[in-house]
Parts: C-alpha cells; structure tokens; sequence
C-alpha cells in the first residue's frame, strides 16, 4: 500500500534560505535514489513562510528505508538548530 507523507517545515526567523536550501537540496537527492519515492515534492506556504514536503511512497518498507538513509540523516544535520519547532509529520494511507 502506498504511504503519502506530508511534513510541515517552519525555520527559525533569518533561518529561511539556509532552510530551503537544505530541503532543495534533499529533494534533488531523494529523487536521484532509487528507494521507492513516488513523488517528493517542496512547497511553501506564503501566508506564514512555511515549507511542506509533499512525499509518495511505493510502500512502507520504502518510506522506513529513506528514513534510515543518508539524504535523510543528512538532511537533519543541515536543519540542526534552525527550525522554530520541530517537523510535523503526518504519514497518510489511501481509502479504496
């Protein structure tokens, strides 16, 4: 079954363009491995300045491997200290 992930981002005030270019650069990154990813997509909401990552996942499995893997680990590292609380992630299953 597949997994849809929707992972809200708010970075720290002055923090925003070291932010987005970290969650670019992991885009780039999920995108070019080969785990599964469906769709991995970056969005901002301009009303409050907010990322959401929008992700897809052939399954379970998938979605465990990024998260145990380097642009993940990576990504964490880069977002250290400049996010103004933590990531809020809602992993979603499809009704059918």
């Amino acid at each position: 079954m597949t997994t849809t992930v929707v992972a809200e981002i708010r970075p720290l005030a002055g923090q925003e363009r070291e932010v987005e270019q970290a969650l670019r650069a992991a885009v780039t990154r999920v995108l070019a491995e080969d785990r599964g990813c469906e769709r991995y997509e970056l969005n901002t909401d301009p009303t409050d300045g907010s990322y959401v990552m929008i992700e897809r996942w052939a399954d379970e499995a998938a979605l465990a491997e990024h998260a145990a893997g380097p642009a993940f680990a990576d990504l964490g590292t880069a977002l250290e200290g400049r996010l103004a609380q933590p990531i809020v992630v809602r992993a979603l299953h499809p009704l059918t």
